[in-house]
């Protein structure tokens, strides 16, 4: 492993967020220090604590880089209606809540230390998704008022994530055994129709 002067701040920001994704998917959220991560690249921790602010920043860059495979592989679809990219930016969800459980995990279930606020740049990177689903709904229903958009949005999308946190856990055998991928289908199909008054 290449010491400190081999690397740049950029380079050793990038290792030690990779060796977050890596241990979480090896070990769990629950047992991540920042020790633990720089033993992983060969730093100290005292070095680390030069890039990141703490733990929590180290956790939220790894997010962040979760958040940009999902919004990426959300905008990898010819579907040219609203409807169909919803439904495709639904099946992406679900799809990594079962295949990168931990790390999907840890974009929700990770909670600040000591009641620290979430930066706003963390907020802003959270809010796309939401922002996508909205301008969809907002397409499928120009009449509705911002508001109900914005309110819209939240619920179809909080539906989407209970789905995809039950597949995530192995649960869906409580509702008989049914695929997550049809009971999104589901979901989507009533509540938009519903939505656009078809």
């Amino acid at each position: 492993m290449a010491r400190r002067n081999q690397h740049s701040r950029e380079e050793l920001q990038g290792l030690a967020i990779q060796a977050v994704r890596d241990l979480v998917a090896e070990q769990g959220l629950e047992k991540l220090s920042v020790r633990k991560v720089a033993d992983r690249i060969g730093y100290t921790a005292g070095m680390l604590y030069h890039v990141f602010s703490n733990l929590d920043d180290l956790i939220l860059q790894a997010n962040a880089d979760t958040l940009t495979q999902l919004l990426g592989d959300m905008n990898e679809t010819p579907a040219p209606s609203p409807r169909q990219q919803l439904h495709h930016m639904a099946q992406v969800y679900v799809a990594m809540a079962r295949e990168q459980t931990a790390l999907w995990k840890m974009v929700f279930m990770h909670q600040m230390q000591n009641g620290a606020q979430v930066p706003s740049w963390y907020l802003e990177k959270t809010a796309e998704l939401f922002a996508r689903v909205e301008s969809r709904m907002a397409e499928l229903a120009k009449h509705q008022a911002p508001e109900q958009i914005h309110l819209a949005a939240r619920t179809l999308w909080g539906s989407v994530h209970g789905i995809a946190m039950l597949a995530a856990d192995d649960k869906l055998v409580v509702a008989g055994d049914v695929d997550e991928q049809a009971m999104m289908e589901s979901l989507l199909q009533h509540y938009l129709n519903s939505w656009s008054g078809k």
